[in-house]
């Protein structure tokens, strides 16, 4: 079983990721895999975006790229086009590896809605947590301007569990609470699911 995993930015993704890991499942963080992709395509990043998006070691800097692409959405599609085909055939070559009887797999990737990647999934979970929430998750976290978090949020207004309703079977966890209700939530979920 491979289960996508989404919800706009700081809803808890990896939270769900890490306590579906604690049941056994195997979790496949695009994220991480996006960045190793940016560093392998740094001087084709640098040609887009431009040399100054890159560190002393000639290798994107995340903190530099950030800004300009969440602030203009025809930077960020160029971003997308550059690694989203390179992630797709990562994500192939580790599903084409599966063998029966492997555990189920998360596949926890942020903008699954604006790639194919969901097309491998038999089911998605959308984690939805309130914005005030996701809001404090990402300064806490990234201790940004709030500007700059607002602009990120912003960029990620269209981004709705909707989308994939009529794609694949679609199931909403709420995480504005503990860890503990979080994980009965996960709990419910799994044992509602059909026995395979």
């Amino acid at each position: 079983m491979i289960v996508g995993l989404a919800g706009r930015s700081c809803a808890g993704k990896n939270q769900v990721a890490r306590l579906l890991e604690e049941k056994g499942w195997v979790s496949y963080d695009m994220d991480l895999m996006a960045h190793e992709i940016l560093d392998e395509l740094s001087p084709r990043a640098a040609v887009l975006f431009g040399r100054e998006i890159l560190d002393s070691r000639g290798r994107v800097d995340r903190k530099k790229l950030g800004p300009l692409v969440f602030a203009d959405p025809d930077q960020l599609k160029k971003l997308e086009d550059l690694l989203y085909p390179e992630l797709q055939k990562k994500l192939e070559s580790l599903l084409r590896a599966r063998e029966d009887g492997d555990p189920p797999v998360i596949l926890n990737a942020a903008a699954l809605e604006k790639s194919s990647f969901w097309e491998n999934c038999d089911a998605l979970i959308w984690v939805h947590s309130c914005w005030i929430r996701r809001l404090y998750r990402a300064w806490k976290r990234d201790r940004k301007p709030l500007k700059e978090l607002l602009r990120r949020f912003h960029a990620q207004r269209q981004l709705k569990p909707q989308y994939f309703f009529h794609k694949v079977d679609t199931y909403i966890i709420k995480n504005d609470g503990t860890r503990k209700a979080l994980n009965n939530r996960i709990n419910r979920w799994l044992a509602s699911l059909p026995p395979e």
